[in-house]
């Protein structure tokens, strides 16, 4: 059984979103207990090449930098 955590969730949406789409089932666990389970939707099984180009689209996200420049701490307050 693949379990992820609800936060591990929340911060890699992402990654976590690209494991199911590849044919992963996980189950989600809160304070420890399982919650939901995370599967792929029956009829969306994608051709082996197709599954890899969203697992890289998806993962390539976190990957690039918002806008082109890297995000700083200061760019989310108003000067």
């Amino acid at each position: 059984m693949n379990v992820v955590t609800s936060r591990e969730v929340i911060h890699n949406f992402s990654a976590v979103a690209a494991r199911v789409a590849a044919g992963e089932e996980l189950t989600v666990t809160r304070y420890g207990k399982p919650v939901l389970k995370l599967v792929q939707l029956p009829g969306a099984e994608l051709s082996a090449a197709d599954q890899a180009a969203r697992i890289s689209k998806a993962l390539s996200f976190r990957m690039t930098a918002p806008y082109g420049k890297t995000f700083e701490r200061s760019d989310a307050y108003e000067e």
